[in-house]
């Protein structure tokens, strides 16, 4: 028995007799194997919550994911070697488990019919929708199996697992309390950051130590100073959930509190004599302790915003999440049901069936350009991306394992406290991770412990049920020797062509990450794009360096009076970028930017006047609208495409479709209103869009096209008038200040113009336009109106649509200013705690 202070002092021989999961007459060397073997899984309860690399170029799930493949194959390997030395095997061979292998199974069957296999195996970094990750999971649960009968390294597994919570928890709180600079190791530069992953991770992960702690208090024998410490982590896990605010967590934690409290409150009278007895500073621990999970968990449930405002006062964190609704979701499972009921889109493409299938809705939100790779929860995506069967297959692995807890908690006739401790202990936090992924998508940390919990359930129902215990016979003859012999020699090799195949992965998505952040000049970022090419065929390589060449082709077509040379380098790019985007394309065609890029190839092709480009680009065009039906970007680039080709009457055409899929997109009308002063159209269109805005009153991006024209006309002050107007309805609008900054330049108000230029540029830092033109104001110089172009000059981070739509749920640790700021009216709002944008706030 390990000696660690976290694991209980139980009975450590009651019960059956405890064997080895080898013939424990087998050779030293055979033990020693199987130690090892242990140990390696014993780290993993330690660096799945820990491991990171400075800087997490590659990601931190990514890091998560490539230690837990790295150790799970070695002791793959070790146990193939062990084979070989083994004549007898005893061994649970769970149903639970065949049925997840079976969700495998699934997994790559569909991946291989998607359409986009290398995504949907592997995606760029094993991402945990992929059929690779869950291919992981299922490694890590079956490896865990190598605990079984040993109360040492399961011991140490859970001791190790509980110091390291503690010391996780309370490095979030000191950050909390003192800033993220500290301790960030050039990784955690937010708050909302952390070893465990982003801030919901954090709040899962402090829910399932409040859980584990309340657990050991209540079976742990008398030690007051591990009372004391399990204590004090429930107190901080308790202050970490209060600034992350997940609700669904609260109600989990404040049910198993209440639970807890009236346990303590009634076990003499309601459990009788049999209940252990506690000591009186026992009581106290667990009686406060329980009590104030109540109270703050119902505070929290009943008036979350409030609580959050307070929360706000002393720690200032600003979280916020979205996600696909469950309702929309659903609504995507149904189209996607429609074309493939069975195996649905592919693992890891719920942002294709996103594409195709999303309500037109939120074209009117902030959201409408997000590509969203998850549903409204890890399981719920599943039931997309790998149709009924894939979903029903995950219900099935969770309800036959809830029924092996009913069977190894409450119809086991072993007594032996302490791998009924084990039991309690793994099947609560892997239920409790399970369930939440109903919820919400965790991060790789998460489900890797909901992995090795699961693992570790198994384990335990190996000792509390006896009986589910198999014998398997490995080299009892020469025959069957050759056998396991013929299976070790092909596992070795296939395990290391996987791992270097997996390493080398992860060393160009790290390259490449790094590169974006840190290359010097566009010919290194190029070199290093290109060595991750070589060993990592990723279209994201090759895409990205195919748009460094698109820009490098509008830049000469721009060229008043190009020269000779000029004219070599114009072919040269449209060479190189070719050659990338089709790179790209062979990888994943079914990604429409890839497409759109092609289309901008053509594009200044046509502008140069190369005959027939027109008509490849419309045609490339065409095929990224196939993939994105309802982005009225792709409508914007053909109506910009045609503008520059002269073509106005097919580029109205095409922003009035764009205008149709999306009322308040700031491009096309910018685009519209410069079609309009480029043809001397500004008197009527001033009418129209007056016209327009007493219909849609509280509309910006209307009031902003109105600016524009009143602008063009010289109606300064009105212009002004109107640029107010159209910040006062949205604060970020960028665009608007940067116009509002060109008009108050006009009528020689350079003060106020550098106000605004001031607010514009801390959301587009190092933008060359504000730049040069504050530097022009600052000297003095006399004012030149900059050539504004077809392309709005600013990013708008926000807009104030006020759209009610129940597709996005927003989550966060101040929902309700969060959802001000991002003005989405009357969207149902959850005080969970999420970080990406997934459509649930």
């Amino acid at each position: 028995m390990t000696g660690n202070q976290f694991i209980p002092k139980m009975n450590m021989t009651a019960g059956v007799s405890q064997g080895e999961v080898i013939d424990n007459k087998e050779p030293v060397k055979v033990s020693r194997l199987l130690r090892f073997s242990q140990s390696i899984v014993v780290s993993l309860f330690v660096l799945v919550p820990l491991f990171f690399t400075p800087g997490l170029f590659a990601s931190l799930d990514f890091d998560k994911t490539i230690v837990a493949v790295s150790l799970s194959l070695f002791v793959v390997v070790l146990l193939s070697f062990l084979a070989l030395r083994t004549k007898t095997l005893y061994t649970l061979v769970p149903v639970t488990l065949g049925l997840y292998w079976s969700i495998v199974l699934v997994a790559f069957i569909s991946a291989l019919s998607s359409g986009d296999t290398f995504d949907a195996v592997r995606g760029s970094g094993l991402e945990v929708q992929t059929a690779g990750f869950l291919a992981v999971l299922g490694l890590v649960m079956t490896v865990t199996l190598v605990l079984q009968k040993s109360k040492h390294m399961t011991g140490a597994a859970l001791g190790l697992f509980a110091t390291v919570s503690f010391v996780l928890l309370t490095y979030n709180l000191v950050r909390l309390l003192f800033g993220p600079q500290l301790l960030s190791f050039d990784s955690f530069n937010t708050l909302t950051v952390s070893p465990i992953g982003d801030f919901n991770d954090l709040a899962i992960f402090a829910g399932l130590a409040i859980i584990l702690s309340f657990i050991t208090l209540i079976q742990l024998s008398s030690r007051s100073r591990l009372h004391y410490l399990l204590a004090i982590t429930i107190l901080i896990a308790l202050a970490l959930l209060s600034v992350v605010n997940f609700l669904s967590i609260w109600i989990v934690v404040g049910l198993f509190s209440l639970l807890v409290l009236m346990y303590v409150l009634t076990r003499d009278t309601l459990f009788g004599s049999d209940t252990p007895k506690m000591s009186p500073s026992k009581v106290r621990i667990l009686l406060s302790t329980s009590v104030i999970a109540c109270v703050v968990s119902a505070a929290f449930i009943i008036a979350g915003d409030y609580m959050s405002e307070r929360v706000q006062t002393v720690v200032n964190v600003e979280y916020i999440q979205v996600l696909p609704s469950t309702q929309a979701t659903i609504n995507i499972a149904k189209a996607v049901y429609a074309e493939d009921l069975l195996i649905g889109v592919g693992p890891n493409r719920f942002a294709d069936a996103w594409r195709m299938h999303r309500e037109q809705s939120i074209n009117e939100t902030i959201f409408w350009d997000t590509d969203f790779t998850t549903g409204s929860g890890y399981i719920p995506t599943f039931f997309v991306t790998l149709g009924l069967l894939g979903g029903l297959a995950f219900m099935a692995f969770h309800l036959w394992f809830l029924f092996l807890g009913y069977r190894m908690l409450l119809r086991t006739s072993v007594l032996d406290a302490y791998w009924y401790y084990v039991g309690v202990i793994s099947f609560s936090a892997a239920t409790f991770i399970w369930g939440m992924s109903y919820l919400y998508e965790p991060g790789a940390a998460i489900l890797l412990l909901g992995a090795l919990f699961t693992g570790l359930t198994f384990v335990a129902a190996g000792s509390l049920l006896p009986k589910s215990i198999r014998t398997i016979p490995l080299v009892v003859s020469r025959q069957r020797g050759f056998f396991i012999m013929t299976i070790a020699i092909i596992i070795i090799p296939v395990v290391i062509v996987l791992l270097l195949s997996v390493g080398q992965q992860y060393f160009a998505q790290s390259n490449f990450n790094k590169a974006i952040t840190t290359a010097q000049s566009i010919e290194d970022f190029e070199q290093v794009a290109a060595d991750s090419f070589a060993l990592f065929p990723d279209d994201r390589f090759v895409s990205d360096r195919a748009q460094i060449h698109v820009a490098n082709l509008n830049a000469i077509v721009g060229i008043q009076n190009p020269t000779v040379e000029d004219e070599q380098r114009f072919l040269e790019e449209v060479e190189q970028a070719r050659l990338f985007i089709e790179q790209a394309l062979e990888l994943d065609p079914t990604n429409p930017d890839n497409h759109a890029i092609l289309a901008s190839i053509y594009s200044a092709l046509a502008v140069a006047g190369v005959g027939e480009a027109q008509m490849r680009a419309e045609s490339s065009l065409a095929e990224a609208q196939r993939l994105d039906p309802l982005n009225p970007g792709y409508n914007l680039i053909a109506a910009q495409m045609a503008a520059r080709t002269g073509d106005s009457d097919r580029a109205r055409d095409e922003l009035a479709k764009a205008l149709a899929l999306k009322s308040n997109f700031t491009e096309a009308l910018f685009l519209l209103a410069q079609l309009d002063i480029g043809e001397g159209n500004v008197e009527s269109a001033i009418a129209t869009t007056r016209a327009i805005i007493t219909l849609e009153p509280r509309n910006p991006t209307r009031y902003f096209q109105l600016g524009m024209l009143l602008s063009a006309e010289e109606m300064y002050e009105e212009a002004i008038s109107t640029f107010l107007t159209a910040i006062a309805l949205d604060q970020e609008y960028a665009n608007a200040r940067y116009l509002l900054a060109l008009t108050y330049l006009s009528v020689n108000q350079p003060d106020l113009a550098l106000a605004q230029l001031d607010i514009v540029e801390m959301t587009n830092q190092n933008n060359p336009q504000v730049e040069e033109l504050k530097q022009q104001i600052n000297n003095g110089e006399d004012f030149v109106s900059p050539e504004l172009g077809l392309d709005i000059p600013m990013l708008d981070i926000a807009t104030t649509d006020e759209v009610s739509d129940t597709n996005l749920r927003i989550t966060g640790s101040n929902v309700r200013e969060a959802v001000s700021e991002l003005t989405v009216p009357e969207i149902s709002t959850e005080s969970e705690t999420v970080t990406e944008p997934e459509l649930e706030e």
